[in-house]
C-alpha cells in the first residue's frame, strides 16, 4: 500500500512540475485546477479562490469532530521563480528523472511540499476515520513576489482558518549530516522586518563647483555610522536549542561546520541591508540638495516595535539627517516541543534513519509572517534527506532538483505523522467545503494564453 502511495505521489509531483507556474506568468490556476481534480476523485470538496487581480489559490477542508481542537493548516505555494532553459542540464519543466534525482523548477521550492501535504491529506480521507480537528489544505499563488495575490489575500479573506492553528509550511526540513549523526533542521521561528528611511540635506549647486556640504556625502557618513554600530543580539528559545544541539558542529571544519556557524550568527543578530539609494533627479551637472536611503532590517523573532524604536534612538547621526521608521513587521517563535514536532521526531526513526531534530530561525520571509500573530504554532517543515548546503545551492538556481529517495521519505513521514496526529476514535464528518463554494461574481477570472 505504501508503494502505491509513493508511486501516486511521484506521478502527481512530476505532473505539477511540468506545469510552468513562473510567477510573472500568473498561471498558478493550472496547478490549482490539477489539484482540484485530484481531490474531487477522492470525494474532497475544494475551491479555487481568486485575488482581486485574478491569481488563483486552492483551499480544501477535512472537518474534524471537535471544533474546539486546534486546526491544522497544510500550507505551500504553487508559483516558482524564473528559469532559463539554456542554463539547465535538463529542461526546467520536464520533471526528468536522472541520476536518482527529479529535476525541475519547484522541486525544492515548494511543489514537493504541496504533494507531501496532498498525499497526507488524501490518506486521512481514505482512512474513513473521524478526525480530531479541522484540517486545511492550502496552496497559494504569488509567494515568490511577496504574496500579495496569494497568502496575504487568503489570510485576510479567511482569518478563521488560521486562528490558534498549527501550520506546516516551507522554510525547513533539510539535514546537516555529521559522521554517524544526522540533524534535521526545521524552522520554528522567523525574523521580523523593519524598513527605515534616511534623508540627508545639504547644499546644492553646479557640478563644476561642487559644495563641500553635499547631501550624498552626508548620507554616506550616516550609513558609515550605522554600519559600525553593534547590531542588537539576544537569546531566545530557538537559538538556545540550536546552540545546545549543534555546538559541537560549530568547531568543525568543512562545508557543514561553515553552514552551522553562519546559521547561528544569522539567528543571534539583527541584520540590515541597503534596499534603495536615491540621489537627486536626472538633471546633468546639478548637485542635489537631498539624498535618501531605505534600509531593511531583519529583527530578532522576539523583538518588538518599541524595542526597535529604542534602538533607532541610539543612532547619533549628523544633525541634517532625518530618520523615519516606514514599517515594522514582527517576527514570531513557535514551541520546538509541540506535540506535532514530537511525533515527527518519534516517527522519523521508523524509516531507517536516526535523526536529531533541531529548530532554527527561517532564512528570509515565508507566508507564515501573515498569520504569526494569530496562529498557535508555525513550522517550516518539508522533511527531506537533502543536505541544507545543497538546498541553498539549488533553490532559485539552475538545475534545481530533489533526490527521489528524499522526496519519498518526505511523503512517507508526512503521511505517517498526520495519521497519528489527526485520527481519533470518535465520530464526525469526514469532509466539507469552505465557506466560499464559487468564485465571487465580481472577480471574473480571465485566463491568458502564453
Amino acid at each position: 500500500m505504501m508503494m502505491d502511495l509513493i508511486k501516486e505521489a511521484l506521478h502527481h509531483f512530476r505532473e505539477i512540475i511540468k506545469i510552468d507556474t513562473t510567477n510573472q506568468l500568473e498561471t498558478e490556476y493550472k496547478v490549482a485546477e490539477y489539484l482540484k481534480g485530484v481531490l474531487e476523485k477522492e470525494g474532497i470538496a475544494s475551491q479555487l479562490v481568486y485575488s482581486p487581480n485574478n491569481r488563483a489559490s486552492i483551499i480544501a477542508k477535512l472537518a474534524g469532530n471537535n471544533e474546539a481542537e486546534k486546526p491544522l493548516v497544510l500550507l505551500s505555494h504553487m508559483d516558482v521563480v524564473e528559469a532559463t532553459e539554456e542554463e539547465w542540464t535538463f529542461p526546467p519543466f520536464s520533471a526528468t528523472i536522472d541520476g536518482g534525482n527529479i529535476w525541475g523548477r519547484g522541486t525544492l521550492d515548494t511543489k514537493q511540499l504541496t504533494i507531501m501535504h496532498l498525499m497526507a491529506f488524501i490518506q486521512l480521507k481514505r482512512s474513513n476515520q473521524p478526525l480530531n480537528g479541522n484540517i486545511f489544505f492550502i496552496a497559494t499563488a504569488d509567494e515568490e513576489n511577496g504574496s500579495k495575490e496569494g497568502m496575504e489575500f487568503v489570510s485576510s479573506e479567511y482569518p478563521e482558518f488560521f486562528e490558534k492553528a498549527t501550520i506546516l509550511s516551507e522554510g525547513g526540513g533539510f539535514i546537516v549530516p555529521c559522521e554517524d549523526e544526522i540533524y534535521m533542521l526545521f524552522a520554528a521561528g522567523e525574523k521580523g522586518t523593519a524598513r527605515v528611511k534616511l534623508t540627508s540635506f545639504g547644499d546644492g549647486g553646479h557640478a563644476g563647483s561642487p559644495p563641500e556640504n553635499q547631501a550624498v556625502l552626508i548620507l554616506t557618513q550616516a550609513l558609515r555610522i550605522i554600519n559600525h554600530l553593534k547590531l542588537p543580539s539576544g537569546d531566545y528559545p530557538i537559538l538556545h536549542y540550536f546552540h545546545h544541539e549543534l555546538k559541537g558542529m560549530m568547531s568543525k571544519e568543512g562545508e557543514q561546520g561553515d553552514l552551522v556557524r553562519r546559521l547561528f550568527d544569522y539567528m543571534a543578530h539583527m541584520t540590515f541591508t541597503p534596499e534603495l539609494l536615491t540621489v537627486g533627479g536626472e538633471q546633468l551637472n546639478v548637485i542635489p540638495y537631498k539624498a535618501e536611503a531605505i534600509l531593511e532590517f531583519r529583527t530578532l523573532p522576539n523583538q518588538t516595535r518599541e524595542q526597535f524604536e529604542s534602538y533607532l534612538k541610539e543612532w547619533h547621526l549628523p544633525p541634517n539627517v532625518n530618520c523615519e521608521l516606514l514599517s515594522f513587521e514582527k517576527g514570531y517563535e513557535s514551541d520546538p516541543e509541540e506535540e506535532i514536532i514530537k511525533l515527527f521526531k518519534e516517527t522519523s526513526s521508523l524509516y531507517g534513519k536516526k535523526i536529531i531534530w533541531v529548530p532554527f530561525t527561517a532564512l528570509g520571509k515565508t507566508d507564515g509572517r501573515f498569520v504569526g500573530d494569530v496562529s498557535s504554532q508555525i513550522y517550516g517543515l518539508s522533511p527531506t534527506l537533502t543536505p541544507f548546503t545543497e538546498v541553498l545551492k539549488r533553490v532559485h538556481n539552475k538545475d534545481e532538483r530533489i533526490e527521489v529517495e528524499s522526496f519519498e521519505y518526505g511523503v512517507k513521514l508526512m503521511t505517517a505523522v498526520l495519521k497519528k496526529l489527526c485520527i481519533s476514535n470518535g465520530g464526525g464528518e469526514s469532509v466539507s467545503g469552505t465557506k466560499r463554494e464559487t468564485e465571487p461574481s465580481a472577480r471574473k477570472f480571465t485566463r491568458t494564453k502564453y
